[in-house]
């Protein structure tokens, strides 16, 4: 229109659309990647408190085994914690003996049986040769 004046327009404040889809999808990333970690990591600490006290009760029983009089050396069986250990006499000569310790509890399955990665049960079983010598 002639003689109408323009207004100066002034370049609009705030957010457009699509930036705002892009931040929300960044942060959605961003979090899934958090939650991934945090199971991820729960996982492994579930793994490592298993393995620790899987070891504490053979440690627990190679030590009783170590205080026994060689002599008096045999067979026997224990619950610590959530893990059943039991030991017998598996080879014997005049100046050795052989126990095997047997830990039987929760833990993680061999790699050899487990193909998609680390995997926990119920029922993980150990077992470790132990020589004693004659004093």
């Amino acid at each position: 229109m002639p003689g109408a004046e323009s207004v100066p327009t002034r370049p609009r404040a705030g957010f457009s659309l699509i930036e705002l889809v892009m931040s929300v999808l960044v942060l959605a990333f961003g979090v899934m990647g958090m939650a991934t970690t945090t199971l991820f990591i729960t996982r492994q600490l579930t793994i490592a408190e298993l393995t620790t006290a899987r070891a504490a009760a053979t440690r627990s029983v190679m030590e009783r085994i170590r205080a026994t009089p060689y002599d008096l050396l045999g067979s026997g069986g224990d619950t610590i914690g959530p893990m059943v250990v039991s030991w017998r006499v598996t080879a014997t000569t005049p100046q050795t003996t052989t126990l095997g310790i047997i830990t039987v509890g929760p833990g993680r399955v061999p790699a050899s049986v487990s193909q998609s990665g680390p995997m926990l049960s119920s029922s993980v079983a150990d077992t470790i040769l132990y020589k004693v010598l004659k004093p």
